[in-house]
């Protein structure tokens, strides 16, 4: 049996259903800005996020697109990929 939360959540709602035994919560911030944006995805994730989130970066991810097209959907296997790095390897690749 499958049970859906909504994609916007308060913080108390998220925090129920993470204390719940009987739902499984992952958290990923796939946050983007346009690249004149000040903001920065990556850094104001490992500086403040969501104990537990994972981080996606959506222009690392994206599959090349022949029209030049941005964000396509890349295949399961890279986006598995990008789902497993750790927080310190985000860090060091934002660093370089």
């Amino acid at each position: 049996m499958s049970s859906k939360a909504p994609l916007l959540i308060t913080p108390k709602a998220l925090q129920d259903l993470r204390s719940s035994s009987s739902v499984t919560v992952d958290i990923l911030d796939a946050s983007w800005f346009m690249p004149n944006s000040p903001r920065d995805a990556s850094k104001e994730f490992t500086d403040k996020r969501i104990p537990g989130a994972r981080y996606l970066d959506l222009d690392g991810v994206a599959a090349p697109n022949e029209l030049g097209l941005k964000h396509m959907m890349p295949t399961a296997q890279v986006f598995s990929d990008a789902l497993g790095k750790p927080i310190e390897q985000l860090a060091a690749q934002r660093r370089s």
